[in-house]
């Protein structure tokens, strides 16, 4: 199995275009000085599958989309016509603005196999009507999990609920999912780049996993109080925190799993730096850090 990280960063990217954090900063100065490869830039997470030969299926879709596909020469169209897709099916682990966007960057395609929870399906048809509008553009086809797609098999967990701020609705149990995706030899990944808490469900779930991408998005519980950005805590959007006694870095570091991957990471998360004391303690615990162009072969 192929995995492609297009983007890594939470919501808005690095650097987000209203942000003056030390993190937003230094990647401007990246970008100026025009330094290869870049550290710290990048774009809102979403990542592309396939197994060896077959097409690909892409697991969220930001508004960074475009920029996402154009300087991968892996994702250019296979050829078979004029206009053609690389992607068999995409795959939404939630109806958040930024992992839902980029479908709209879609449109010029003939159809679209869309997987995705009950609530993502509802909210995206009708609190933010992005099915909709697509529908007046070309045929979306929709799948419920488990799902085949090639010889991939495609299955989802309940992750809780933390429905989008847009939503005029009460919070659903599959507001939120984790997703599985399994080889016919056995062989599986697990993406999950929202997590609103750690319980022996998702302990089940990622068992027997080559690899797992997890919410890296916020270092601490009170980061962007820190920084006076929001008075909300990161349980209270969603996100178990990286560091601390009850962080996911902790148990991460406990589970034999081959490859464990943050994803999804915020501009003002520290790790983000390299150099930083955050950033080692997660190498330390054999833990990764994605950055945009991550490839992996499993």
């Amino acid at each position: 199995m192929e995995v492609l990280v297009l983007g890594s960063g939470a919501g808005g990217g690095i650097p987000q275009w209203n942000c003056l954090c030390p993190n937003c900063v230094r990647a401007r100065l990246e970008i100026k000085e025009k330094k290869e490869p870049f550290s710290l830039r990048r774009t809102q997470s979403s990542i592309a599958v396939r197994a060896v030969g077959e097409k690909w299926v892409l697991l969220n879709a930001s508004i960074d989309l475009p920029t996402q596909l154009s300087r991968e020469p892996e994702l250019a169209p296979p050829g078979i016509e004029i206009r053609s897709s690389p992607f068999s099916a995409v795959v939404l682990t939630d109806a958040q603005i930024d992992h839902a966007s980029g479908l709209l960057s879609l449109r010029e395609g003939k159809d679209i196999e869309l997987l995705c929870s009950e609530s993502s399906w509802d909210l995206l048809s009708n609190s933010y009507p992005l099915i909709r509008i697509l529908s007046s553009y070309l045929e979306i086809k929709k799948a419920t999990f488990p799902f085949k797609i090639g010889s991939l098999l495609f299955n989802a967990l309940n992750l809780g609920r933390s429905v989008p701020p847009y939503a005029q609705r009460e919070p659903r149990p599959d507001d939120v999912i984790a997703v599985s995706i399994e080889e016919e030899s056995g062989k599986k990944i697990v993406y999950c780049p929202a997590l609103p808490e750690i319980n022996p469900q998702l302990e089940e779930f990622i068992q027997e996993s080559e690899c797992v991408f997890i919410d890296g998005t916020f270092w601490s519980e009170n980061e962007l109080c820190l920084w006076n950005i929001k008075e909300k805590k990161a349980s209270q959007m969603g996100h178990v925190p990286v560091g601390g006694e009850n962080g996911s870095l902790n148990w991460l570091s406990s589970l034999k799993i081959t490859r464990k991957i943050y994803i999804h990471i915020n501009n003002t998360n520290p790790m983000i730096d390299p150099d930083s004391a955050q950033a080692k303690a997660v190498a330390l615990s054999g833990v990764e850090i994605a950055y945009d162009g991550m490839k992996l072969l499993l």
